[in-house]
């Protein structure tokens, strides 16, 4: 992609430099900079729908006080242009340092403002599962798949009614970012999406540890009877996520964001080794 040129034409931002970052799984990512600004541009597939809403949270929680790098308005007001096949956004660069996972009191407190933050209505949980793991065809790529996924979705339809907020979707430690002032800002919100907070807190847990639950009750105490109930189950899900999406990437042999093959053939064996398989 012609990164610089894409910038002039759709953002009307004329870098001096250009360098490429380390994307994600599904994202190609670059640092541009000039005398007076520095942005990032993230470039994702055509299809990825969840792209736009995850950019406009992101500015709604910078207006609110919370640092998210926030998406540039291009020339022509939108966030999102599609240029050659992608769909590409221009976000505020975020200096600082990564969080690691021993940072377990500011990872949790900041996913317990971002959720009070981006409270919603609860949905239908069933509906939401089918929405989050929409990998049936690749269940069966190796025989404890689907157990393990079916196990998981029943498992947590039968916790009943769940608090509900816009979510990060991928809050590793590394999203985490501490800034040369102190603060702390949550970058990368490609995942987001609505749904029961008790993923999110599962995803934290999954990435971070388990101090990291209760650095964010102290944030939320009005959920600890929900997370001390559902945690568990949830740890499950997200689990069942991470298989049905590795199965997916072996499947289509994917091999965007990884150096070699066998880091999704490790994805899928990690998530089988928290079924007990």
């Amino acid at each position: 992609m012609d990164v610089a040129g894409v910038l002039r034409e759709y953002w009307d931002l004329k870098p001096v430099r250009v360098d490429v970052l380390t994307g994600g799984m599904n994202s190609a990512v670059w640092l541009a900079c000039a005398d007076e600004w520095r942005v990032v541009l993230k470039a994702v597939g055509a299809g990825d729908l969840g792209f736009e809403p995850g950019l406009q949270l992101a500015a709604r929680l910078d207006d609110a006080g919370i640092r998210t790098g926030r998406p540039r308005a291009g020339k022509h007001g939108r966030y999102v242009e599609c240029v050659d096949g992608r769909l590409v956004a221009v976000l505020e660069y975020i200096d600082g340092v990564p969080l690691t996972m021993v940072d377990h009191a500011a990872i949790g407190d900041l996913l317990g403002r971002v959720h009070s933050a981006a409270a919603v209505e609860r949905g239908d949980l069933a509906d939401w599962l089918r929405f989050l793991l929409p990998f049936e065809e690749c269940l069966d790529l190796e025989p404890w798949i689907r157990p393990a996924v079916e196990g998981a979705i029943a498992d947590a339809v039968a916790l009943g009614p769940l608090s509900w907020s816009w979510l990060h979707g991928d809050p590793a430690a590394e999203a985490f970012v501490r800034q040369p002032d102190g603060q702390v800002a949550l970058i990368d919100w490609g995942s987001a999406m609505r749904g029961p907070i008790l993923y999110d807190v599962a995803s934290a847990r999954m990435y971070n540890d388990e101090p990291v639950v209760p650095a964010y009750l102290r944030r939320r105490p009005d959920l600890t009877d929900e997370v001390e109930r559902g945690l568990n189950t949830f740890l499950r899900v997200r689990y069942a996520v991470q298989a049905g999406y590795f199965a997916w990437r072996i499947t289509n042999n994917l091999l965007t964001g990884i150096s070699d093959p066998e880091d999704n053939h490790k994805g899928l064996a990690d998530a089988r080794r928290s079924f007990g398989h």
